[in-house]
Formats: structure tokens, sequence, C-alpha cells
């Protein structure tokens, strides 16, 4: 490394104090952050840092996201990370380089005396890159010398050579600063830049109007008072030609905000996908889940499509009303248009309550048609086909009548709103045209006017019934979205050895200490368990056997973290809850139940190591396949093509029974958790193999907890 970029760097014993520079220097710190990290100490295993970076970040409210680029792309990919934190070795010593942005060919860089530097891309690249290019740099001259490359291009060809050589490896320890799409929404606007995009979007359109309004002025005056000679229509025409690269801003400046406002919306409904509370999930049906999807991406198109329909329909309004204050009948014409605004809110809102009863009629289509497509082959073995028919026949009848009061209601606000207007309009002006006495001047400006208010109905109009329409997908979705909030959590960093409790938060052996826990399904309802102590130590082997519904199920729920108890006390390696935070899963897995329990699209080894880091490496796949054939799989292996690698679930080999069984056991097994739970994952296997599958997970489980019926 070269001096600069050694001065530039930061112990890690700095690191916390780095990361909220950092921040506050891209201003993603509104104010001082409300968990302050110079009080923490970071890990001190390598090993360990990236977790205690991720951990930092959320401490702060923000997300701290690994990336990494291979070699041949590090100096473009310097050029466009940042804020970043950037690990980097120094005489053997971890350090960490705090990277704001790039700006004219070098790298702002937070050094340790909080001093903003600049640090050259190449200079960057070219340490990083060193230790990879190094033992390369004596074959390769001698390569070169070989084919007697010219001395002018060896330079060219050598980092040619080195680019291919090295387009496999990668440049790793790298972490993205960013706000969360968890992250308060106001603070993900302000750093996207969307109002001030908006405001400019306005000034555009304002600037459009109102060039259109003096080009009808200076043409209808020249007409008007018969002075239309080359010069008026230069100036007319000097309007109209400015009008083009304004009109083509303001779609550049519509589009470009369009795009990222569907960004966000996207990224917050799948944070809050993820975040929906498990008992909400499972009491809706994939129909009913498929629906709000479908609504989802209804409310992004619609609300940003029909929301600038509006906005130029208002903007229009208000010169329509300022044009039409100015002409002949300009007090009267301004009632008209008022009273005309009552008429199109009403019809909005008419179409909005028949809009809502359809969009609930669809919603339930959707949800019987997803259930009667999963429950096909029962349908077909057990229901009557006129009962079959009769059930479908009358949802669509209802949903046809629905749909045809609401096209009725729709017809009069989108066809028939300017037209009336326009007629209403020119009633309002034929006094004053019948009379004669008033001036051409005048008659245009109204005129004017009223084209103007007409289209602006027509654009408001339209803008209205689609925003009608993204209301009711909002009502479908504003669960997800707010589902996406979290407060920045505030419990203490774990290592990995406090996880396993090798610093003594677990010496009395005791993995799970449960007190008096009890549990209900809904408030008000009959509490499932109720006053439940379990100790169990590390090391044991455990069968919990009872009649269906008795709570074994929603047990194994608590304790591996899936749920959380309504009261009592339930540790796991001496840890509760709120300290554990999501490291509870790292400790505690399960095998649910089999109608609970999923084979994904996908290669048999992702489903197989789906609960470790994907893509699997070497050893992981070796692993898996071994406990495979340890469960009685391998005759499967050895049917597939393409063994571990074959693809499985719905659109791939189809599994059996028993196969999808011991897929889920190995699935939990391969997660090496500290407490293991296998929920009826042996009903489906014959004695035989039940017994060798038993014996692999003995062996391999560190503390298992078996359920099964008696």
């Amino acid at each position: 490394m070269s001096s600069t970029i050694a001065a530039l760097s930061w112990p890690l014993a700095r690191l916390g104090e780095g990361i909220e520079q950092l921040a506050r220097g891209a201003n993603l710190l509104a104010t001082g952050p409300r968990n302050p990290l110079t009080a923490t100490s970071p890990p001190q295993h390598r090993a360990e840092l990236g977790t205690w970076i991720e951990w930092a970040g959320e401490r702060l409210g923000l997300e701290a996201e690994p990336i990494e680029s291979f070699v041949p792309q590090v100096a473009e990919w310097l050029r466009d990370i940042g804020p970043a934190i950037l690990q980097i070795d120094i005489a053997g010593e971890a350090r960490c380089l705090f990277l704001l942005r790039s700006r004219f060919g070098g790298l702002q860089v937070l050094g340790p005396d909080l001093q903003w530097s600049t640090c050259s891309v190449a200079g960057l690249r070219n340490a990083l890159c060193a230790d990879f290019e190094a033992p390369l740099q004596a074959e390769i001259e001698g390569l070169l010398a070989l084919a007697d490359v010219p001395e002018r291009r060896r330079k060219a060809v050598k980092a040619l050579l080195l680019d291919q050589r090295l387009a496999t490896q990668k440049i790793e320890n790298c972490w993205l600063l960013r706000q969360p799409a968890t992250a308060n929404l106001r603070r993900q606007l302000a750093e996207s830049g969307l109002p001030r995009r908006a405001l400019g979007l306005l000034v555009a359109l304002a600037v459009v109007y109102a060039l259109e309004i003096a080009g009808w002025r200076l043409i209808g005056a020249a007409a008007l008072n018969g002075r239309l000679d080359f010069g008026w229509l230069s100036a007319w025409g000097l309007a109209v030609f400015s009008l083009i690269p304004l009109h083509w801003i303001s779609g550049w400046l519509d589009a470009g905000f369009a795009l990222d406002v569907g960004i966000l919306l996207k990224k917050r409904m799948l944070a809050g996908a993820l975040r929906l509370d498990l008992e909400a999930v499972k009491q809706q049906g994939s129909g009913q889940l498929l629906g709000r999807v479908m609504e989802s991406q209804a409310l992004e198109s619609l609300s940003l499509n029909g929301g600038f329909s509006t906005l130029i329909g208002l903007v229009e309004w208000l010169f329509a009303a300022w044009i039409l204050s100015a002409g002949v009948a300009g007090f009267g014409h301004l009632l008209m248009l008022a009273g005309w605004t009552v008429l199109a809110l009403w019809l909005t809102g008419r179409y909005l309550r028949r809009l809502k009863h359809t969009t609930f009629q669809r919603m339930t289509m959707t949800e019987q048609l997803v259930e009667r497509m999963v429950g096909h082959r029962t349908c077909l073995a057990q229901e009557s086909p006129e009962r079959r028919d009769a059930d479908d026949d009358s949802l669509l009848n209802d949903y046809l009548l629905s749909a045809s009061e609401t096209d009725a209601a729709l017809i009069p606000l989108i066809g028939s709103l300017a037209r009336g207007w326009l007629v209403l309009a020119l009633l309002g002006l034929s006094p004053a045209f019948v009379s004669g006495d008033t001036a051409s001047i005048g008659l245009a400006i109204s005129l004017g006017g009223i084209l103007l208010a007409g289209r602006a109905f027509s654009n408001v109009a339209t803008g209205l019934a689609v925003l009608a329409r993204a209301f009711i997908a909002w009502q479908q979705v504003a669960v997800l979205f707010h589902a996406a909030y979290r407060a920045p959590p505030s419990q203490p960093f774990l290592s990995a050895a406090d996880l396993r409790g090798e610093v003594g938060i677990a010496g009395s052996g005791k993995l799970v200490d449960a007190s008096d826990l009890s549990y209900r399904y809904r408030s008000g309802g009959e509490p499932v368990l109720r006053g439940v102590d379990l100790t169990i130590r590390r090391g044991e082997r455990c069968l919990l056997e009872g009649p269906s519904g008795g709570g074994k199920s929603t047990l194994a729920a608590l304790l591996v973290g899936l749920r959380q108890p309504e009261s009592g006390l339930l540790l796991l390696n001496g840890l509760d809850r709120y300290t554990l935070g999501d490291n509870w899963h790292k400790l505690a897995g399960e095998a649910p139940q089999f109608h609970e329990n999923h084979i994904l699209t996908g290669t048999l080894a992702f489903n197989l190591l789906m609960g470790r880091h994907w893509p699997a490496d070497k050893p992981d796949l070796l692993e898996a396949e071994e406990l495979c054939v340890a469960l009685g799989l391998e005759p499967l292996l050895q049917r597939m093509p393409s063994g571990i690698h074959q693809r499985v679930g719905e659109t791939g080999w189809q599994l059996s029974h028993g196969e999808r069984s011991r897929i889920f056991l190995a699935r939990a097994l391969l997660r090496n958790t500290a407490l293991t739970v296998l929920d009826e994952s042996f009903a489906a296997l014959d004695p035989e193999t039940m017994e060798q599958c038993l014996s692999c997970a003995l062996a391999r489980a560190d503390t298992l907890l078996v359920i099964a019926h008696p």
C-alpha cells in the first residue's frame, strides 16, 4: 500500500467512529445517532467484522450492504461506490478506508483526522489488485518477451492478459452504506431528491403553459386587429418552437420521477412483505396474497399516471380560471367553472364507491380461482360437476353486474365531463356574442379560456378516475407499506462466541429455559399454551408426544422464534428474544410439519442448503450429498440426470412424499443450529427408513427435540 492510502486508513478500534462520520458526510444522518457506536468495540476476529458492520449500520438506522467486484472491473467499481467502507491490509494489519464519492478522477476519503482528502482511483485500484497481480508478473513478462511484443504496446497487452487471468478473482470486504427500505419515508424522499425534482417538473409545466398562452395572445391579437404581418408570425412561431424542448424536458423529468418513485415503492412494499406478522400471513390464502401482489403493481403505475394527469389538469384549470376572469363573461364563467368542478368531484365519488365493490368482487374471484387451481384434483375427485360450475357461474355473474355498474359510472366522468363543459360555457358566452357590443379580443380571450378549461377537465377526469383505482389498490397494500417501518435495533452486538455460550452466558448448560409460557392465537381466544415450564440442556434428545391440537407445533414455533409468547419467560442459551434479535434463528432451527414445508423451484442443492449462504461452495455441496446418502436418498441422486444439481419442485423433478420428508429433514440438519426441532418429520416414512433417518438425526444434531403422535 502507498503511504497516502496508509495515512488515510483507520484502525479497527475506531471503526464505529468512522462509520458515524461517514454517514454524516453523506447526509445519511439528519441528527446525531440514537445509538452511538463510539462506545462499542468492534470484534477482534476478522471473520466477524462484516457481521459487526452490518449490525452497526442497523443501529444507526442505515443499511450496510456487502458488495464485491471482479478484478478487471475494480476501477469502474471504485468510481461508482460510495459512501462505502473498504477493509484493506497494511503490513498484516486489518484497517479500513471510508469512501464518500468519486469526483474528477479521485475518491473522497475520510482520514483519521476527520478531514476529507482525495485519493487516486488508479492508485487505490493498483493497491487492491497488487496481491493478485504480483505472482503473475514474471510469467507474463516472459511471455511478452517470447512473443516479441513491441515495447510501446507491452503495457496495454500486459493489462489485458492480467485481466484475462484474474477474471474470476474477487475484491471483497467492502460495504455500501445507504438508507434502507425500512427507513423513514421523508428521509428516503429527501435523499433521492424527489421533492426537488417534483418542483422542477411543476416549473417546467408552468413555463409550457405560459408560453402556450403567450402564443395564443400573439396570434389572436394579430388576427383580430388585422396586423397579421411577418413580425407577428415570427414571434408566434418562436413561441411555438420554444415549446418543443420544454415538452421534451418535462417528459424526461416526468419519466425519471416516475421511475424513481416506482423503485422506492417496490423496495418499501417488498420490505413490508418480509416483515408481516406470521399469523396475519397464515390467515390469508394464497389467492388473497396474489391479489395483494397484483394491486401493488397497479398502485405504482396508476398512482403515478393518475397523479401527473391530475397535476397537469389542475395547472390548466388555474390558468383557465385566470383567463376566463379576463373574458367577457368573467364572473359568470367562474361560477360555471366552480359548479362543474363540484360535479366532477361528485362523479368521481360515485365511481369510487362502485369501483370499490368491483375490486372486492375481483379479489374474491382471484382467491377462489387460486384455491381451486391448488386443489384441482380434490375438486375433480370429490365435488359434483353441477355444484362446481354453479359456484363459478354465480361469482362470475356478480362480478359482471358490478363491473357494468362501475363502467356506467365511469362513462359520464371520462366521456361527458369535458364536452358538457364546452356546451355549458358556450351557452354562457352566447348573450355577449349575440349583443354584438363586446370587443373581439374579449371574445377571443373567453374562447381560449373555455378551450383550456375543457382540456383541463379532460385531464382531471382521466387523472381522478385513475387515482380512484390507485386509492382502492392502496387500501389493499397499505399494510405492506406500513409494515416496512422498523425502528433501529438497540440490542448489543453478539459475537459467535457469545452465541455459543463460550463467555459464561450459558454456564449452567441450559440451552432452553422456559418458565410459565402462555400463548393464544387471537386476543380474547382460549390459550393454546398455558403455564408451560420447560428446560432443555445442551446435548439432550427429547421426545414430545401428545394428541392433535394439543399445542405441540405452537410450542415448537415459540422455541425456534417464529412466534413470541404472550406471557412468561423464554431464554435461549441464557438470552431472551430482545437481546438475541434475529440471532435467535442462528441458534434454533426447525423442520415444520409437512403441509407447512415446501420444495421451492430450483435445484436440489438449493433446497438443501437454503439455510446457509448461497451460492454454495464445494465443501457445503459435498456435505449435503453425504447427508442425502445417509438419509437413504442415494437412489434418488442416481436417478436424477444432474444429481444434486437437478431442478426439483413444481417445474422440475417430481418427488415422492417420503423423498420430500427426507429433504425437509436434511435441510434442517444442514443448518447446524444448537437446537433442532423436528415436527412430525418421520410420519411419512416406513419403519426401516424412519430408523435410518432417526439415527442420522441423533448423530448430527447438537440438541434434538422430536415431536410425534403417541
